[in-house]
């Protein structure tokens, strides 16, 4: 005990306990210069790593100037839009196509044009040294003068737009008639432009006789009756073709069954014209609803292929031979393998078209396409017509039954 306590041990000890001492003051002046510099070299940016400005920097800013204000981007005209879009991926798949289907992918999932057409400048921006790609690119824009006209000229009209709002309108009947008969809706359309696209280079008031009537009042014309026009002696063959077994034009027992022939309208006209007296004349003039105009039609159209194809061809994927038997007549419809494109002509503008051929440019046009597309199965057959309008048939069979307890008592 008395060595541990001696003079020399207290010496070792306190020069240990002076030399840690020291130290820790030492490492705790140098932390602190440390948190010092640390904070002067934060002050004077002396930490800040040099940066580098992308060499694509002008090409991002023009991209800005572009579309950043968005507003005046909706501004632009959506078809103008999506003409430049597509031109544009028309180019591109001729380079990536790979890159123009997940654009074009893109547009069909969000149906925004701006989004399409940014995802195509961030594609060609990596292809920047591409001279081939940029020198088309940049030619689409030379051309753009022509862009937003259509190569079908009659729907490059302003009264197209304002007709096919008044086709529109009439989209219900269409497609009832269409449903009844199992003539695709787009055939039904296809005959009411033809016979309405002649009027379009006869003056504003004619555009009015004969199209406006689509957006409310119906008035007949000295060509026939109905919004297509359907003459007198054509509507009163449809109904005889529809019964008669032994007419080459017959399609089936089944179409005779969905036309209530006791309907007619007596307050529709009433004026000194005697065939408008007539029930069939009345259905066709009816101001309230154009169903039977789109029905006679769809009728006529079901004849026709039923007449062919009895004869072994199939005018199923012929509208332009649908069309011009619509316009010349029961009497010209002679099947056989190489029949000809026609019927009355007409100009419009400064070009003649026949009716056939102008049925045949609307059918595959893209106009009104989302409204009356082009189907696999243009006529529907008649057993699944059938089966698929047994509640139809069963009203009209009602509303018949029903007259004629009223004409017995």
């Amino acid at each position: 005990m008395e060595e541990q306590n001696s003079p020399a041990s207290n010496g070792k000890w306190k020069k240990l306990f002076k030399r840690t001492y020291s130290i820790s003051v030492h490492l705790l002046a140098l932390f602190a210069l440390g948190l010092i510099a640390v904070a002067v070299a934060v002050k004077f940016r002396w930490t800040n790593q040099s940066g580098l400005v992308d060499v694509n920097n002008r090409y991002f800013n023009g991209l800005s100037d572009k579309y950043g204000k968005e507003q005046q981007f909706k501004g632009r005209a959506v078809e103008q839009k999506k003409s430049e879009l597509l031109q544009k991926l028309g180019v591109l798949a001729r380079y990536k196509p790979v890159d123009a289907s997940k654009i074009y992918e893109a547009y069909k999932t969000s149906g925004d044009e701006s989004i399409a057409l940014r995802m195509f400048d961030a594609v060609s921006l990596l292809l920047k040294d591409n001279k081939a790609f940029q020198a088309e690119v940049k030619g689409l824009t030379q051309r753009k003068r022509m862009d937003d006209k259509s190569v079908f000229e009659w729907s490059n009209y302003e009264v197209w737009k304002s007709f096919c709002q008044a086709i529109l309108k009439d989209k219900k009947a269409i497609d009832s008639a269409a449903l009844v008969t199992g003539v695709e809706a787009r055939m039904i359309v296809m005959c009411l432009v033809g016979e309405q696209v002649r009027m379009f280079n006869s003056g504003r008031e004619r555009f009015k006789q004969y199209v406006y009537p689509l957006t409310g009042v119906m008035l007949p014309n000295n060509r026939g009756y109905g919004v297509t026009s359907i003459l007198e002696h054509t509507a009163l063959q449809i109904e005889r073709n529809l019964v008669d077994k032994s007419s080459k034009f017959y399609p089936g027992e089944y179409f005779y069954k969905t036309l209530n022939v006791k309907d007619s309208f007596p307050e529709t006209i009433v004026d000194t014209i005697k065939a408008h007296r007539h029930k069939t004349i009345q259905r066709l003039i009816n101001r309230k609803d154009h169903f039977y105009s789109y029905l006679y039609t769809a009728f006529l159209l079901r004849q026709y292929q039923s007449h062919w194809t009895k004869e072994g061809f199939d005018l199923s994927y012929r509208p332009e031979i649908l069309g011009t038997l619509f316009n010349i007549g029961f009497h010209k419809s002679i099947p056989k393998d190489d029949p000809e494109v026609g019927g009355s002509s007409f100009t419009v503008g400064n070009k003649t078209y026949t009716f056939g051929g102008l049925c045949y440019e609307f059918y595959y046009s893209g106009e009104l396409m989302e409204a009356f597309p082009i189907t696999s199965e243009p006529f529907t057959p008649v057993r699944e017509l059938e089966k698929r309008n047994k509640g139809y048939l069963k009203q009209v069979e009602d509303k018949l039954k029903v007259k004629d307890s009223l004409v017995v008592n």
